[in-house]
């Protein structure tokens, strides 16, 4: 099995237990899915660190935009509770 497809097993696997416990504790806003999804990303991206050039450039510019997506959410919130 190469590195790419372990990958992905484990980062579908990660987001579908985060997912379904988030479902069970009754969550029900959208910005905690996404919170905890963005960290989990970050999270197994690090961990895959033997990943070729071109694709830890991709996985880079993807963490940037889900980054800025973190980001957004954090304002919103903080701009909610002032």
């Amino acid at each position: 099995m190469r590195i790419y497809d372990r990958y992905l097993i484990t980062m579908v696997l990660a987001t579908c237990v985060i997912d379904i416990i988030l479902a069970f504790a009754g969550q029900t806003d959208i910005t905690v899915f996404f919170t905890a999804n963005v960290i989990i990303f970050m999270l197994i991206s690090v961990l895959y660190i033997y990943f070729n050039p071109r694709t830890r450039k991709t996985l880079s510019f993807v963490s940037i935009v889900l980054l800025a997506g973190f980001i957004i959410v954090a304002i919103f919130k903080v701009v909610e509770v002032i």
